[in-house]
């Protein structure tokens, strides 16, 4: 289980054609890198923000805040997902799949948008440029089927 999600996290690195194959990975494997990805940002953000709270409860909720923004946001990154490769193959991935992709496309660019809101909050948009960028580079890969062979055969009509 810890073999795969680490094989996971490591192909959700950079964006490339190898990323394609994370649409197909395994549940514990996407949903144990957004739990590993929700810990590292909300001790991030309880380093950074030095919150005068109790703390196990300010990290629980924080956790779980963080939790289900990042689920939100790779809903709708999944959706754009649907949209591009609806758009390059004619066909769209099932949710299924585009799930997984999107967890493992949008791990790095939300952690250097967390870096970046803390460091200049100016520059945020640069996180969410990374993200589009994640998301699309490695669906340009997916291979598209020629038109040539998908002739008529009109051979019965002459």
């Amino acid at each position: 289980m810890f073999k795969t999600t680490i094989q996971f996290i490591r192909h959700s690195l950079y964006p490339s054609k190898q990323a394609l194959r994370l649409r197909l990975a395994p549940l514990h494997a996407y949903m144990l890198a957004s739990l590993i990805l929700t810990l590292v940002v909300t001790v991030l953000d309880y380093i950074v923000l030095q919150p005068d709270f109790f703390w196990p409860m300010w990290l629980f909720l924080h956790g779980f805040a963080i939790f289900f923004f990042y689920m939100g946001f790779v809903a709708f990154s999944a959706i754009l997902v649907q949209l591009v490769t609806r758009w390059l193959t004619k066909r769209t991935w099932p949710y299924r799949q585009a799930w997984p992709y999107a967890v493992a496309m949008t791990m790095i660019p939300v952690l250097f948008l967390i870096v970046l809101y803390h460091a200049a909050p100016s520059l945020t948009w640069l996180g969410v440029l990374m993200t589009f960028i994640y998301l699309t580079i490695p669906l340009r890969h997916i291979p598209v089927k020629s038109r040539a062979s998908k002739k008529p055969d009109n051979a019965h009509m002459r």
